[in-house]
């Protein structure tokens, strides 16, 4: 009879035999027991049985986020005029500093305490009211991220600074934009208009603003935040030395203005990625809850300790650097070319549109321009920085040279009037 030990028991005559069989195969292990694997055949490890890994996603709002366009990744050897940069620090002392740094100021973590109390006595504010950044690009991540909840309202002109958009619509943030008008001047009815009575959470202002170059008095930021007192302003004032006055000038900052400033367009000092912030104390609070520790290098806090200092040779190069922009303009005047001196350190030079061929020729012949999107009342300008005559001297001859060879043919970009797409310079949007 057979036995579910897998044993046959048969009689037969004058003893017992008892004969041991294989039991039958089955397709499923018994409960309980794990399935034996095959002899001679080869088991796929643990490793190879699980499914193919893929790479996490990005939350929804990261990954529809406007991406702020960069420029060409290797800019050795150009002349590089497209991105406000300036020609040197504004003060030989800066480098004598970085020279001077010890090897233990490098192996230790920094401290920004000492940069922290010269801008405070610089800008006659409470210590608690500064805090430094690793450029502005960090600062603004810091204020959405501190400031804006999902779905939550930003008010933002356009074109402006890139990084403003991208870190919005990367917290999640519903966006508006408040185009600039043909001339380039500031929508001032159309910004006070979004501002009540639907408040934002932030509103954003760059003053100077690039890529347009233009300035708004300080009496009118300030009107924006008596109007809408619940939205937190964010005022750019990066190029602020180029037009003469800042909020900063002022005895008190109101509670819901927050100012950024870099040491990058007036004191020179880009390649160190250092800017600063200064508000409210309950503000700047809120922005050490999500600033990381040791974000700025102490190589960038001692160049920047150092440019405090030297207020007078940092306004003395902008008084220079304007005195370039003025004879570049009457340069262009001329030969006939529209040209407009800024607020900033550029200048805007009128073309023709599509305006993205005249930057590329411009970079077949060694020079970075800026230029912007096809549409709108950029689609005509490429913006020049300006630190001196000899620059200026070389661009002029450049521009001279492509008028007479002729632009390379290229064709439209598509484009529906109103939009603003295929932005083509760092950083704008």
């Amino acid at each position: 009879m057979p036995s579910n030990t897998g044993i046959v028991v048969c009689s037969v005559p004058g003893r017992l035999e008892c004969v041991q069989v294989k039991p039958p195969q089955s397709s499923e292990a018994e409960p309980g027991k794990t399935p034996q694997p095959e002899p001679g055949k080869r088991q796929p490890t643990p490793a190879e049985d699980a499914p193919e890994s893929q790479a996490p996603k990005a939350r929804d709002s990261v990954r529809r986020a406007h991406r702020t366009p960069r420029s060409r990744p290797d800019r050795t050897g150009y002349l590089r005029l497209d991105l406000g940069e300036c020609a040197r620090p504004a003060s030989p002392r800066i480098l004598t500093a970085l020279q001077q740094l010890a090897p233990e100021d490098l192996s230790r973590y920094p401290d920004n305490t000492k940069l922290r109390r010269k801008l405070a006595e610089l800008h006659r504010v409470e210590l608690q009211q500064v805090i430094i950044t690793a450029g502005s690009d960090e600062a603004i991540r810091w204020t959405f991220a501190a400031f804006v909840e999902e779905g939550a309202r930003v008010l933002i002109p356009r074109p402006t600074f890139g990084a403003f958009l991208t870190a919005a619509e990367a917290a999640g943030a519903f966006v508006e934009r408040v185009d600039y008008l043909e001339d380039l001047s500031f929508p001032n009815d159309e910004f006070h208009r979004r501002l009540a009575p639907r408040t934002p959470r932030v509103a954003v202002l760059a003053n100077p603003n690039a890529p347009t170059g233009t300035s708004l008095p300080s009496a009118t930021v300030l009107e924006f935040a008596r109007l809408s007192s619940s939205t937190l302003f964010l005022i750019n004032e990066s190029f602020a030395s180029y037009q003469g006055h800042s909020l900063l000038d002022l005895e008190e900052l109101p509670a819901n203005v927050l100012v950024l400033r870099s040491f990058s367009k007036d004191y020179g000092l880009a390649g160190m990625r250092i800017g600063y912030l200064v508000g409210a104390p309950e503000v700047i609070s809120a922005l050490s809850v999500v600033r990381p520790a040791h974000t700025v290098s102490t190589a960038a806090l001692q160049a920047a300790s150092v440019a405090v200092e030297e207020q007078a040779a940092m306004l003395a190069q902008v008084t220079e650097l304007r005195a370039v922009m003025e004879r570049l303009v009457r340069q262009l005047a001329q030969r006939s070319i529209e040209a407009h001196a800024t607020a900033a350190n550029f200048v805007l030079i009128k073309l023709s549109s599509p305006i993205q061929p005249w930057a590329a020729a411009f970079a077949a012949h060694g020079i970075l321009v800026g230029s912007w999107g096809h549409v709108g009342p950029m689609a005509s300008y490429i913006r020049v920085t300006v630190n001196n005559d000899v620059e200026s001297s070389r661009f002029l001859d450049t521009l001279e040279l492509i008028l007479r060879q002729g632009i390379p043919g290229a064709a439209r970009v598509e484009g529906v009037p109103g939009e603003w797409n295929e932005l083509g310079s760092e950083g704008m949007a």
